[in-house]
């Protein structure tokens, strides 16, 4: 099997049939028209949180921050109820090193240093800034995404509502990957035979900034005038095919 993220950054031929105006000019024009800074507004309460000078596991301390929110949510009690001696910390740890694997160690330490561990509770403290700013009624973390063809089943960040989020807690721009990474999502969930999503976007927590567009208008503006469902039963129909050789498309 063959990962959603490797077919967002890989299948050349694929998007640039079914997406192609979604160029990188697009993808500039995307960033400076849809970001929002939520640091703008009168009296917010989110913060940029720029890379601490003793942070070193960049990605660990990113799924950390999600794991959680992703607790908090679920468990009903707040980000800073937790500290590194709680259950509830040692849980998102344990999740986020299963969910990267590679900082796996037999003695199930945390291997984060105390800086680490402060910047990941501030990242995730973002999140509960950020859904009574959207004003999420029904909030899921890590959706179950049906797969298609060689695409086995995966998972999305994050669904609020009637939109579903990526987040990226990065220093960079929204890139086009990320942008068909969302799109794969969307087409897999539309081949259930149930559109749960009429809006998409993305949260950066790190940066406070957010993204929300309609998924149909999108796919319209990078399709050249098609309709989502006609792109998504491409997109599927592409996962779908019988003996593709998965090698000669990258």
């Amino acid at each position: 099997m063959i990962s959603e993220k490797e077919i967002a950054k890989e299948f050349s031929g694929l998007w640039d049939d079914v997406l192609p105006l979604l160029t990188p000019q697009f993808v500039r024009l995307f960033n400076a028209v849809n970001s929002d800074d939520l640091t703008d507004y009168p009296q917010s309460k989110f913060n940029q949180i720029p890379i601490g000078r003793n942070i070193e596991k960049h990605d660990l301390v990113a799924e950390l921050s999600f794991q959680l929110a992703k607790l908090s949510v679920e468990r009903n009690i707040p980000v800073n109820s937790f500290n590194g001696e709680t259950k509830d910390f040692k849980d998102a740890y344990h999740n986020s090193v299963a969910f990267l694997k590679k900082y796996a160690s037999e003695d199930e330490m945390v291997i984060l240093n105390p800086d680490e561990i402060s910047e990941a509770f501030a990242i995730a403290m973002q999140y509960e800034h950020f859904f009574p700013y959207v004003k999420a009624e029904n909030v899921e973390f890590s959706p179950t995404i049906a797969g298609a063809g060689y695409l086995g089943a995966c998972y999305a960040d994050l669904s609020v509502d009637d939109t579903l989020y990526e987040i990226k807690t990065v220093s960079r721009n929204i890139a086009g990957k990320d942008i068909k990474q969302l799109i794969l999502y969307l087409a897999l969930q539309h081949s259930t035979g149930t559109r749960r999503w009429l809006h998409a976007g993305f949260f950066n927590p790190r940066k406070s900034i957010h993204y929300k567009f309609s998924v149909d208008h999108l796919i319209y503006r990078t399709s050249g005038g098609k309709s989502a469902s006609e792109v998504f039963s491409d997109i599927v129909d592409f996962l779908s095919m019988r003996g593709i050789e998965i090698d000669a498309i990258f």
